[in-house]
């Protein structure tokens, strides 16, 4: 990876997790999740075929990563913590600017969901953290 695209990253979505967060306190990554839907932003990157997508979630310390497999190929979404939106109802989704990505829940999502409890918990962290400095 380059450094202009590293740089990016860590401005955006923060550094990665620390070694000591990753092992007592965070998860930092997500198995994969079968995606079901996605809105149209991402029908210019996406593949139009049958064949099932997968998407796994990076934990950082400002936001996260759903990387998504496509052929042979990883789109990253960067998404700050405080332009996060998650839902759970049929379906789990992950949304932002607009945009989202809409996961099944089956057993790959039953798996994740110390992560996804994880991910929402650090993401309360962040607004915290903001409300305390705003006051």
């Amino acid at each position: 990876m380059d450094k202009e695209k590293k740089k990016l990253i860590i401005q955006k979505v923060g550094k990665s997790l620390s070694l000591w967060d990753s092992i007592f306190n965070t998860i930092r990554g997500s198995h994969r999740m079968i995606i079901d839907s996605y809105s149209s932003g991402f029908e210019g990157f996406l593949r139009k075929d049958n064949n099932i997508l997968y998407a796994s979630i990076e934990n950082r310390n400002l936001g996260i990563i759903v990387r998504i497999s496509n052929n042979y190929e990883t789109i990253s979404w960067l998404i700050p913590f405080y332009k996060l939106g998650i839902y759970k109802s049929r379906k789990f989704s992950i949304h932002s600017e607009g945009q989202y990505i809409k996961f099944r829940i089956d057993k790959n999502y039953i798996m994740n969901k110390k992560f996804i409890s994880n991910m929402f918990e650090l993401k309360v962290q962040y607004n915290n953290q903001y409300k305390a400095k705003v006051s």
